[in-house]
C-alpha cells in the first residue's frame, strides 16, 4: 500500500513540475483538466474496442454492425477527439503566454480539426467493415457439421460450424426434426437469420 502511495505522489510531483496538474481555479488548469479527461476517455474507448473486436471476431456480422452509434458524423469518438484537440490545444497555447481568448480560439481550431479527422476515419472504417460484413442470407444452402448437439423441435442450445468461403463460422443452430443432432453430424442450412441458422441433417 505504501508503495502505491509513493508512486501516486511521484506522479503528482511530475505533473505539478510540468504544470500538467488539473486545476479548476485557473484557465491553464481548466484546459489541462479537459485534456486529461478526454485523454482518459479516449484510452478507455480504445481498450473497450479491443475487447469488442475480439468478441465479434467469431460471430456472424449483422446489420447491427452497420448501424453502430459511432458511424455517424457526431459520434462519441469524434466528440472525444474534439475535446482532446480543444484541451491540449488550449493548454499548449496558454502555456505559451497567450491570452485566454487566443487559447480558446486555438483550442476550438485544433478541436475542430481533430473532430473532422476522427469522424472521417470512423466513417471510413465502418464503411469498410460494412462492405465486408457477412450477410446471413449467404449461409442458406451451405453445409457444415454439428459442433454442439442441436436439440429437436426448434429448441435452442445447439451450435454448428460452417465453412463459409470467407471464414469458418461457429453459429447457434436449431432444427425442426424429432431427434437431437449429435456432434459431428453433417447438416445443411435451410434458413438463416442474424446469429441463428436452421439446419437439417444430410
Amino acid at each position: 500500500m505504501e508503495t502505491i502511495v509513493n508512486i501516486i505522489d511521484a506522479i503528482t510531483a511530475l505533473l505539478k513540475a510540468g504544470e500538467l496538474m488539473p486545476d479548476f481555479s485557473t484557465p491553464r488548469g481548466i484546459f489541462c483538466a479537459i485534456a486529461w479527461v478526454s485523454t482518459l476517455l479516449a484510452l478507455g474507448l480504445f481498450i473497450l474496442s479491443l475487447f469488442a473486436d475480439a468478441d465479434a471476431g467469431a460471430d456472424v456480422g449483422s446489420d447491427a454492425d452497420v448501424g453502430n452509434g459511432d458511424t455517424g458524423f457526431f459520434s462519441v469518438r469524434a466528440l472525444i477527439g474534439f475535446l482532446l484537440g480543444f484541451g491540449w490545444g488550449g493548454f499548449v497555447s496558454i502555456q505559451g503566454n497567450s491570452s485566454i481568448l487566443t487559447a480558446v480560439l486555438v483550442g476550438l481550431g485544433v478541436g475542430a480539426v481533430m473532430f473532422v479527422i476522427v469522424a472521417g476515419m470512423m466513417k471510413l472504417i465502418y464503411s469498410l467493415k460494412s462492405d465486408g460484413t457477412l450477410k446471413h442470407d449467404s449461409l442458406v444452402g451451405l453445409t457444415g457439421t454439428v459442433y454442439v448437439t442441436v436439440p429437436p423441435h426448434g429448441e435452442p442450445g445447439g451450435q454448428v460450424q460452417i465453412a463459409h468461403p470467407s471464414q469458418l463460422l461457429t453459429i447457434a443452430a436449431v432444427q425442426e426434426g424429432d431427434t437431437p443432432l449429435p456432434a459431428q453430424t453433417r447438416v445443411e442450412v435451410v434458413k438463416a437469420t442474424s446469429y441463428l441458422v436452421t439446419v437439417r441433417p444430410l
